[in-house]
């Protein structure tokens, strides 16, 4: 029935954008921290990846990826592939600030290595950005698996999502409405969540 495959399905819709997600910024925090920390070469690099993949809309990454390894749980790549590069930007952003501060400075003085400077003294200041970006990102990730989905590109049925829910409920809108509207619901009801506490986190 329509509210067991809803429930079966926000499983696997919330599943593969918390794991695209998390995996992003886990990713990103690294490749923006090297990027932000020691600049110069590594950072022309890096950044000339990630303007490259940013300037390319995101569905066609999505699209190209889904080509090349067929549909279903590889969605979860695409959603990875496209997020890293904003994950990234945010990271080396805030790292490349957080650098010139006087405490880093001091911690250099006794010596301390540039990794360890990085991982025991930066990131822990800018861990609070960092989770407004994931949720952020969990936010659009959930509507980018929900959009593949339905366009027949994401997980494939048997297996329930919201988007591939949307997909099937198209022929029956006339004769059984709530087939649709279950599905639709259910994204707008998570993702206006998830801004409340986006907004809460931005706010404390």
């Amino acid at each position: 029935d329509i509210f067991s495959r809803l429930l079966l399905g926000s499983f696997y819709t919330l599943a593969i954008a918390f794991l695209s997600i998390s995996l992003s910024v886990i990713t990103g925090t690294i490749i923006g921290s090297l990027a932000g920390y020691f600049g110069k070469g590594i950072d022309v690099i890096i950044m000339s990846i990630v303007e490259v993949i940013m300037s390319i809309p995101g569905i066609l990454i999505a699209l190209g990826i889904i080509i090349i390894l067929g549909t279903g749980f590889h969605s979860l790549i695409a959603i990875f592939v496209i997020y890293i590069p904003r994950c990234v930007n945010v990271v080396r952003g805030l790292v490349k600030k957080e650098k010139n501060m006087e405490y880093v400075i001091a911690v250099k003085t006794y010596g301390v290595s540039d990794l360890r400077i990085i991982y025991r003294h930066i990131l822990p200041n800018i861990l609070k950005s960092v989770s407004v970006s994931f949720t952020t990102g969990f936010a659009g990730a959930i509507l980018t698996e929900a959009g593949l989905g339905y366009l027949g590109l994401g997980i494939q049925p048997p297996y329930p999502t919201w988007g591939n829910m949307l997909n099937q409920s198209q022929s029956y809108f006339l004769s059984a409405p709530w087939f649709t509207i279950a599905p639709g619901l259910a994204i707008i009801f998570t993702i206006y969540q998830i801004k409340k506490l986006e907004k809460r986190g931005r706010k404390y």
